[in-house]
């Protein structure tokens, strides 16, 4: 489903870039021997990718809600070939798509707040509706991780690889924070897999390339995790988490005994985002109609194969 207009997306010359509903008739043969045909409405959600003019269409579900692969034309396809319908979008997609942005933000915050199975149920009440929710789908693979439900976590996280939307540029900070979580609770090897999603999303991001290092390190990769240090401070020479990891490897290589560096750098102190879990913590929620209970830890499940 889409989400805010990315940045990239600009008007060309004296242009506004095209988004919202069109429609176009699709005729169909009835029958083997094609005698008669039936005429359908197809409505498509459109929105202009640059200032090229191409346009990204998708069709509507019967929900209203744009699925499915996307397909791109012209600006100038989309506008022959095509019917606007602003009253489609605006009474329909438009509401719809406001609505489950506010409940994925409810989600988010319940996260936030370690309120896990209220998190679970809002994220769930969007993938209903639109089941390739990217913020959804991501929000309830962390809800997972951080009720230390590796099992579930990891089956949301293949449906996630089959989302089309999930792997624009725009997304990377998630992947990013999949492998957080997954680092802190020693998935060494599943968080360096979504690191590497990450990574080939944006290339010139020194934190994603300070957090796979120290996943390398904690793998025993200490040659390869110096290296991507090295990366980093080439990218921003005065990164202070890389340079203190760089110096905490240099006296382990000297014999000296030295405290390790935080696991992770902690947030600014200005920062409005939701505070990052530290390590694992009981959620402060239970699901509806939970009765005071030791909670069941659920069964022992390995983790995935190694990358």
């Amino acid at each position: 489903m889409p989400e805010s207009t990315p940045p990239h997306t600009k008007p060309a010359s004296g242009q506004k870039p095209v988004k919202g509903v069109f429609s176009i008739d699709s005729q169909q043969l009835l029958g083997k021997s094609g005698f008669g045909r039936v005429s359908q409405r197809i409505f498509v959600y459109a929105e202009q990718q640059d200032d090229g003019g191409r346009v990204a269409i998708q069709r509507l579900s019967r929900t209203f809600i744009p699925s499915g692969a996307k397909q791109v034309i012209t600006r100038e396809q989309l506008l022959t070939r095509y019917q606007p319908e602003p009253s489609i979008y605006l009474n329909k997609v438009v509401p719809i798509m406001r609505r489950m942005e506010e409940a994925v933000l409810t989600a988010d915050q319940h996260r936030s707040r370690q309120e896990l199975f209220a998190a679970e149920f809002e994220y769930k009440s969007v993938l209903r509706v639109d089941e390739e929710h990217v913020k959804a789908a991501f929000g309830l693979g962390l809800t997972y991780l951080e009720r230390q439900e590796q099992h579930n976590a990891d089956v949301v996280f293949h449906k996630i690889m089959r989302i089309e939307a999930a792997f624009l540029p725009e997304h990377k900070h998630l992947f990013n924070e999949f492998g957080i979580q997954m680092r802190k609770l020693g998935m060494y090897a599943e968080a360096m897999r979504y690191y590497s999603r990450a990574y080939r999303l944006c290339r010139t991001d020194e934190h994603l390339l300070y957090n796979m290092a120290r996943t390398l390190f904690e793998k025993g990769r200490v040659k390869s995790s110096r290296v991507l240090l090295g990366h980093a401070l080439r990218l921003q020479a005065g990164f202070p988490e890389a340079k203190a990891f760089l110096a905490y490897l240099d006296s382990r290589e000297r014999g000296e005994s030295v405290p390790e560096p935080p696991l992770s750098p902690p947030p600014p102190a200005d920062s409005a985002g939701p505070p990052a879990a530290t390590s694992p913590q009981t959620p402060r929620d239970k699901p509806p109609g939970a009765l005071d209970r030791v909670e069941d830890p659920g069964p022992d499940t390995p983790p995935a194969p190694g990358i």
